[in-house]
């Protein structure tokens, strides 16, 4: 196979592949099939690797087609297996996958095309300077500086049979959306092709970001160092913060949030002692320096016998003592919509909060989540005014809004027998949304009856009667501010 075309030799020139063999991803499609033929033709070593994640039933066809391709150019190929659950986020949890698999170093086929809808995706969820830096042309991007039709024209002087992932037109994922809408309407406004100006701006944010990076690491060699951090300007400080807690993270893709950052520099100006971030983390100030400390989820058995709560004055004497503080309610709530909002970057959910009992949980979740959510509630019932359900399920109110294609997160107060939600997600999942998640404050201890995966959950908790903050008996004292147990009087 000629890969020394004019039209392949030409191309080449204006990528960047380095030296020594290469790992290059290969899905089979146009850009990476011609970024193994051009990695070919620069003369290197080239391996394919192929990530087959068994989520279509096309799957085992563009395996077979990738080895096919990889046996074209004359490159060996390794296959990779992944599976990858259907659900909320797919195209990220995906990418995790493939991140596990492929070689630290690998290239992908990523065009100009693909840098401008990086950098209008990143503008979207709010970026900074970094992210408008995008990628960066180099060996794990070496064809960064061709478009889509170009890597097309190379498949087709090679007689490649290539896959076209049908995907790739679907308005669910917001990439999609922005190559087939958002660019053709800006470049119908600006009347030209506004994708090399895209590509543009990425390039020239990577040198200024390049640059801040130098001089906040001049000023502040120790990023844990309080003082340094105070002296220096809160643009280098803040950079050093972000590059810090990134690499710090559990995967370090994204960066922390620019609300968290401004919650350590107060920690930094001693303005708090310590702040909670996403992924269950916490900063705190000692001796002059900050640490980075993973918390561990809160067990029962520590939290009602650690810091145990009296009731108000003005409870009946059969509300006993504290399930939880209300700060440690607090502090775990935050952590789940810390979760939620990294699980749902491209695409917020619906909160559908099931009245009366979820109605503070609800309140303060909300507040926590980081993403434009919207809100509906359902009232159903199985108590009545008796402490043990009933079984028997009632829909007293129900949804306004229309559930298809949404992702959808059921929260609930707590949960017993799992009966009454079982029900409620099969009604729910008829009404077919995108995905339907559950996110409970409390879970009962060996009371579920039926298996129900639950994604978010505050607390584990005995198989007590508990009332307040939202839970009631006989609808009264949800308005306790936190949870109690609470035992009926014997008479």
């Amino acid at each position: 196979m000629n890969t020394h075309s004019p039209l392949i030799s030409g191309l080449l020139s204006r990528c960047r592949f380095g030296e020594g063999p290469l790992d290059c991803a290969l899905s089979g499609g146009p850009d990476s099939s011609a970024l193994v033929a051009l990695a070919v033709a620069s003369g290197r070593e080239v391996t394919a690797h192929h990530v087959n994640h068994h989520s279509r039933d096309t799957s085992s066809v563009d395996e077979a087609l990738a080895r096919e391709i990889a046996a074209q150019l004359g490159v060996q190929i390794e296959v990779h297996h992944a599976e990858v659950a259907s659900g909320p986020n797919f195209e990220a949890r995906a990418r995790a996958a493939r991140r596990q698999l492929l070689p630290s170093t690998v290239a992908t086929g990523h065009t100009m095309d693909d840098q401008a809808e990086t950098v209008l995706l990143n503008l979207m969820r709010g970026t900074g300077i970094d992210g408008l830096r995008a990628m960066e042309l180099g060996p794990r991007h070496p064809i960064l500086d061709l478009r889509r039709e170009e890597t097309l024209a190379i498949c087709v002087e090679l007689q490649l049979a290539v896959a076209l992932d049908p995907t790739n037109a679907s308005p669910e994922f917001s990439r999609n959306r922005v190559r087939l809408e958002v660019l053709p309407m800006l470049a119908d406004i600006a009347s030209r092709d506004v994708v090399p100006l895209l590509a543009r701006l990425a390039a020239v944010s990577a040198e200024e970001v390049d640059f801040l990076e130098a001089e906040a690491l001049a000023q502040i060699p120790e990023v844990t160092d309080v003082s340094s951090l105070r002296e220096a300007p809160a643009v280098l400080a803040r950079r050093r913060l972000r590059g810090w807690l990134r690499r710090l993270d559990g995967d370090g893709e994204h960066p922390p949030s620019l609300a968290e950052l401004e919650r350590v520099l107060d920690v930094v100006e001693n303005r708090s002692r310590s702040t909670q971030l996403a992924g269950k983390r916490s900063v705190h100030r000692r001796g002059g320096r900050l640490r980075l400390e993973q918390d561990n989820p809160p067990s029962l058995s520590e939290v009602s016998t650690t810091d145990p709560t009296l009731p108000p004055a003005w409870a009946p004497a059969e509300v006993g003592s504290a399930v939880v503080t209300p700060e440690q309610l607090q502090l775990r709530i935050a952590e789940l919509g810390a979760q939620i909002t990294a699980d749902y970057p491209d695409d917020p959910p619906l909160l559908v909060g099931v009245l009366k009992g979820a109605m503070m949980f609800m309140t303060d979740l909300s507040r926590c989540i980081e993403l434009p959510v919207d809100v509906d509630f359902m009232a159903v019932s199985s108590y009545g005014s008796a402490t043990a359900t009933s079984g028997v399920v009632r829909i007293i109110k129900d949804l306004e809004a229309d559930l298809l294609n949404r992702h959808v997160i059921v929260v609930e107060d707590i949960i017993d027998s799992g009966l009454t939600l079982n029900y409620l997600l099969r009604y729910l999942n008829a009404r077919q949304p995108k995905s339907l998640q559950v996110c409970a404050l409390f879970l009962k201890e060996g009371m579920q009856r039926v298996h129900v995966d639950y994604r978010y959950v505050g607390f584990t908790i005995p198989s007590t009667f508990v009332v307040g903050y939202g839970l009631d008996v006989d609808e009264r004292l949800r308005n306790l501010p936190t949870v109690y147990t609470y035992l009926p009087h014997q008479g």
